[in-house]
C-alpha cells in the first residue's frame, strides 16, 4: 500500500468519524425543547469556545494572532461554514430528520460539480452513477413534500448541501488556510447572527447542559474531523457522511415513528406535531 493510499484511507476514516459526530444533530434538535435560534446560538457559542481553547493550545495563547492570519479566503470559508450551520440545524427543525439526510445524499454530486467548476476536477463514471441514484431518491422524497412546512425544510437542506460542497472545495483549493481559526470564526458568526432572534438566557439548566454537549461534540468535533479528512483525497470522495445514521438517532432514540405518505418516500416524524409546528413558527 502506497503513502497516497494511506492518506486517502485516513481521509475517508476521518470523514466517516465526522459522520458519527454530525449524526447526533437530529437527536439533539428533537431532545432540546427550545426554538431553532436559541439552539443555534448556544451551539455556536459552545462550539466557538471549544475552538478557542484548541487554538490557544495550538498557538500557545496567541489566539488573536491566529484569527488575524485567516486572510480573505479564510474569511469566506468561515462565513460559508457559519451560514451552513444555520441551514443545517434549521432544516432539521423544519422537516423530518430522514428527509434532511436523504437530501444530504446528493453532497457527493454537488461537491463534484463545484470542484469541476472551480478546480476542473473530473468525476469518475462510477461516481456519477452513484450520484444519479442519490438524486433519484431525493426527487422521490420531494414528490411528497407539502408547501409551507416540509418543503421549506427541504429547500433549506439544499442550501446546506451547497455550503458543505463549497467548504470541501475551498479546503482543497486553499490548503494554507488556518483550519481551527476558520472553523472557530464560523461558530462565532453563527452565534452572532442568531443572537438577535432569540432570548438566549431563557433556557433551563438541563437544556443548557445538552446545548453544551451539542456544541462541543456535534459542531466542533464534527467540523474538525470533516475538515481534516477533506484535505487528502479528491472532494468527490469526501462525503460518506451522506450515509450517516442520523435518522436512526432521531427515530430510534426519541420514539419518532416512520410514516409512509400517500406520495413520496418514507419519512420520520414525531408522534405529536405540536413541537415541530411551534419551532417552524419560531424560525419564521
Amino acid at each position: 500500500m502506497t503513502g497516497g493510499d494511506n492518506q486517502r484511507y485516513l481521509g475517508w476514516t476521518l470523514v466517516a468519524l465526522s459522520a458519527v459526530a454530525w449524526s447526533t444533530a437530529g437527536f439533539f434538535t428533537r431532545l432540546i425543547e427550545k426554538d431553532v435560534w436559541t439552539i443555534l446560538f448556544w451551539r455556536g457559542f459552545f462550539g466557538g469556545c471549544t475552538f478557542a481553547l484548541m487554538i490557544a493550545v495550538q498557538s500557545r495563547g496567541k489566539v488573536i494572532r491566529a484569527y488575524g492570519s485567516l486572510g480573505p479566503m479564510g474569511l469566506v470559508l468561515a462565513l460559508n461554514c457559519g451560514l451552513g450551520m444555520i441551514a443545517f440545524i434549521g432544516s432539521l427543525m423544519l422537516t423530518s430528520v430522514a428527509d434532511v439526510y436523504v437530501i444530504y445524499a446528493t453532497v457527493p454530486f454537488i461537491t463534484a460539480g463545484v470542484a469541476w467548476l472551480i478546480l476542473r476536477e473530473r468525476a469518475t463514471w462510477s461516481m456519477l452513477a452513484a450520484s444519479a441514484v442519490a438524486i433519484a431518491g431525493v426527487i422521490v422524497t420531494l414528490t411528497g413534500a407539502s408547501f409551507g412546512g416540509s418543503f421549506l425544510g427541504q429547500f433549506v437542506a439544499l442550501l446546506m448541501i451547497l455550503s458543505m460542497a463549497l467548504m470541501a472545495v475551498i479546503l482543497r483549493w486553499k490548503r494554507d488556510i488556518p483550519l481551527l481559526p476558520a472553523l472557530g470564526l464560523a461558530s462565532w458568526i453563527t452565534a452572532f447572527i442568531t443572537f438577535w432572534f432569540c432570548d438566549p438566557f431563557a433556557v433551563s439548566a438541563r437544556d443548557l447542559s445538552l446545548l453544551a454537549v451539542f456544541g462541543v461534540t456535534q459542531s466542533a468535533l464534527g467540523l474538525v474531523l470533516f475538515s481534516l479528512g477533506s484535505s487528502p483525497p479528491p472532494r468527490r470522495h469526501c462525503s460518506p457522511h451522506s450515509m450517516s445514521p442520523s435518522p436512526l438517532w432521531g427515530c430510534g432514540s426519541l420514539s419518532v415513528r416512520c410514516q409512509v405518505p400517500t406520495r413520496g418516500a418514507p419519512s420520520c416524524s414525531p408522534p405529536s406535531s405540536a413541537i415541530s409546528q411551534s419551532r417552524c413558527a419560531d424560525l419564521s
